[in-house]
């Protein structure tokens, strides 16, 4: 009898781990690739085949990334499809984007002067309440307040050449505070806080986990981004971002590109590639350890990367890169310069 209650709870627990994989998707697998080939779509101008890909993505997962609506919204409206667009843009509301950062798209201009936006507009208020009313607003200022703490004293006089032991307990303690909600909360993704009326591409608190560098011996957040990329809690981008701010290197690729700025070099000819977009030198061999890695987190390969962020740079209608996607060097003469592009190629 004894036994037949121990494999009848052997079963029990099996089936329930069972539906618990059933209700968590993996997002590396069956998301994030799935919305890379759309953002790949999109760049070649196939509006159709990309706005399919984003409603694959979505059927996938219990709750996409807001930025993945907009730029879904975008595609529906290019091909005018009006339903769909307004349909993603509710989605928008319920993840916390203000109808304010809306009214000021430029690419959404067409819609403004439509019944369907009037209707949009008018219903707004009663979205917002709903996405105030499950939003953990508690929570949001606590992190918020971790940036605050953060700040303080950085920007008090004598910054951290005074203040510096103070500033390091302040770091050691935000890290505690910050592990402490992510062991009860979860970490904190766009349904728990929201996406602070914009779509932001880091929140605040993110500020905590980019000072725990390895050079000082910081904590390493590296399980705690890549669970929360699978759980679908932060997008594999920000999440290679920090890994690469942690690291001290460009391990995941965040940084796509290079631009060099220098003011006193407009007349040297041998300069004139500055202000070209240029990457750095790396083997072979070292871009196939990043792809790796970017692929780990649902993160396309590096080359497909930079083709993205090159087309953001001409097509400002969609999200497609990020603010660190290019790192800019300002220099302060030509001799820094030429330093500088030794280690940099236009490849």
């Amino acid at each position: 009898m004894l036994k037949k209650l121990f494999l009848y709870f052997i079963l029990l627990v099996l089936l329930q781990q069972h539906a618990v994989a059933q209700e968590a998707p993996d997002y590396t697998q069956v998301y994030h690739p799935v919305i890379n080939q759309a953002e790949l779509l999109i760049v070649d101008g196939k509006y159709e085949e990309a706005l399919q890909a984003y409603h694959e993505a979505f059927e996938a997962v219990p709750s996409p990334f807001a930025r993945d609506y907009y730029n879904a919204a975008i595609c529906a409206l290019l091909l005018q499809e009006r339903k769909k667009t307004f349909n993603y843009l509710e989605e928008l509301v319920q993840k916390g984007v203000s109808l304010e950062y809306l009214e000021r798209q430029p690419v959404l201009d067409s819609l403004r002067a439509t019944r369907h936006w009037r209707k949009f507009a008018k219903k707004y208020p009663k979205r917002r309440r709903k996405y105030d009313e499950k939003l953990n607003q508690e929570l949001r200022a606590d992190l918020d307040e971790l940036y605050a703490r953060d700040q303080y004293f950085r920007q008090a006089k004598g910054g951290w050449r005074v203040h510096g032991d103070t500033i390091r307990q302040i770091e050691k303690a935000n890290v505690q505070k910050l592990l402490g909600w992510v062991e009860e909360y979860g970490y904190p993704g766009e349904d728990l806080i929201g996406v602070a009326d914009t779509l932001e591409q880091l929140p605040r608190f993110s500020i905590v986990i980019s000072r725990q560098t390895k050079a000082r011996k910081g904590h390493d957040f590296t399980e705690v981004l890549t669970q929360a990329v699978q759980q679908g809690r932060i997008a594999p981008q920000p999440a290679a971002y920090l890994l690469d701010q942690q690291a001290g290197r460009n391990k995941y690729g965040s940084r796509a590109y290079v631009k060099v700025n220098c003011t006193k070099c407009a007349d040297d000819e041998e300069l004139g590639k500055l202000g070209d977009y240029m990457v750095m030198k790396i083997s072979e061999e070292e871009q196939e350890q990043i792809d790796k890695r970017r692929e780990k987190i649902g993160l396309e390969p590096l080359e497909q990367y930079k083709y993205k962020v090159r087309h953001s740079a001409n097509d400002k209608r969609f999200k497609l890169n990020y603010t660190w996607s290019v790192m800019h060097y300002v220099v302060p003469s030509k001799e820094a310069a030429r330093v500088l592009l030794e280690g940099l190629t236009m490849k």
